[in-house]
């Protein structure tokens, strides 16, 4: 009995010492997953079997993900690029690439990867957000909304409407697609942004931002009637800072006499005090910072 007690007990001693290994969560460190992945991805598994082509492909598009989430634009492009060299004609690596290259400003490729999506025979899911892509890139690259402004009175693309609506409102200044999107999205993301219930960047990129489609918001309370020429109130378009109240209303001056109405806005940061000076950006912040460009100062959005 004593031996049986004996036994018990040692068994029970290497459960106590064992446990941590068995029991704590498994984590990976982000070097030795982009190792594996490239470990992978480059058909040098070790002492397992070669891996396939197409295990060597979503090898590649797991990096590009993997990059493209912890901060690394250039070697995401690198994993596409590389997951394309496998399969040139993959429409869904195509939107996907057409998609981040879009949001990291390279236009010309993200061009090259959309016209080779939409180029091609795809499933109507796909050609459909192509074209939607492709409306974002021109509407994005060059401010030409012609094509978005289609696809908002196209009910092939209603999923896409309030981040259209979004788009062109903040892109031409029209009130109307802002009342448009209220009136029919006002529970979506967009609209909260446009009625100022949740505060977000003034660009329109955000759409792009991965993990959008799940944002939850909090159930939807009828807001206010907006009349139909209502517009948004705007943020400061910030032209100067100054420590001295003086030149602030001296550079306040210069602004007036160039046709602008400047605001003048005291900031306390600590012991220090400084003087915002800047113009209302009005319903189209874009325009009036190009307005103000023209005339030689140089400006940007603040929230005070």
């Amino acid at each position: 009995m004593g031996s049986i007690r004996k036994s018990v007990a040692a068994c029970a001693f290497f459960l106590f010492i064992l446990s941590p290994l068995f029991c704590q969560p498994s984590t990976v460190s982000l070097a030795s997953e982009i190792f594996r992945l490239e470990t992978l991805a480059s058909g040098a598994p070790g002492n397992s079997p070669a891996p396939s082509r197409q295990e060597r492909h979503d090898a590649f598009l797991a990096l590009a993900r993997l990059h493209r989430l912890s901060g690394n634009p250039q070697a995401a492009i690198s994993a596409y690029e590389r997951a394309l060299a496998l399969f040139p004609n993959d429409g869904q690596a195509l939107l996907e690439q057409g998609r981040f290259l879009v949001s990291v400003g390279e236009y010309e490729r993200a061009d090259a990867a959309i016209s080779a999506l939409l180029n091609g025979e795809r499933e109507r899911d796909l050609v459909i957000r192509g074209r939607h892509l492709h409306a974002q890139l021109h509407a994005f690259h060059s401010g030409n909304t012609r094509y978005m402004a289609a696809l908002a009175e196209d009910s092939d693309f209603v999923e896409f409407h309030s981040g259209i609506y979004y788009t062109l409102w903040r892109l031409t200044g029209l009130a109307s697609y802002r009342n448009r999107l209220i009136a029919e999205f006002p529970q979506s993301p967009e609209a909260k942004i446009a009625t100022g219930s949740v505060n977000f960047a003034a660009t329109p990129l955000w759409l792009l931002f991965p993990g959008r489609d799940s944002i939850v918001l909090e159930p939807f309370v009828n807001p206010p009637a907006l009349p139909a020429a209502a517009e948004p109130p705007g943020r400061l378009l910030q032209a100067g800072l100054f420590s001295r109240e003086a030149n602030a209303q001296s550079f306040a001056d210069q602004l007036r006499r160039a046709g602008f109405e400047p605001r003048i806005v005291r900031r306390q940061t600590g012991s220090d005090e400084r003087w915002v000076v800047g113009v209302n950006g009005g319903s189209n912040e874009n325009a009036m910072i190009r307005r103000l460009r023209d005339a030689g100062f140089e400006a940007f959005p603040v929230v005070l």
